[in-house]
């Protein structure tokens, strides 16, 4: 239990900024997407909010994943060598 509490922290400390940042690296590219997808993605301040929602629905569990898979204790063997 402490393991989930400290990656799904942690993950929300590096997905939360870090998802802000992907977004915002992102505006060259939905400035392209614009006029071929026909609506709103990005303004001049940066996108819309729903494509920042969405970056951080995939990057903070995609993140919490990584770092839970990372804690996860690795059982040993017979021979004494550890599982991957």
């Amino acid at each position: 239990m402490r393991r989930l509490a400290f990656a799904l922290v942690l993950a929300l400390l590096i997905g939360l900024p870090g998802g802000w940042i992907t977004a915002m690296l992102l505006t060259p590219m939905l400035w392209r997407l614009e006029p071929v997808l026909h609506m709103e993605l990005a303004g001049h301040s940066g996108p819309s909010d729903w494509v920042f929602y969405i970056v951080w629905l995939v990057f903070v569990p995609s993140l919490f994943a990584l770092f839970w898979w990372m804690m996860a204790e690795r059982k040993p063997t017979r021979q004494g060598k550890r599982l991957t």
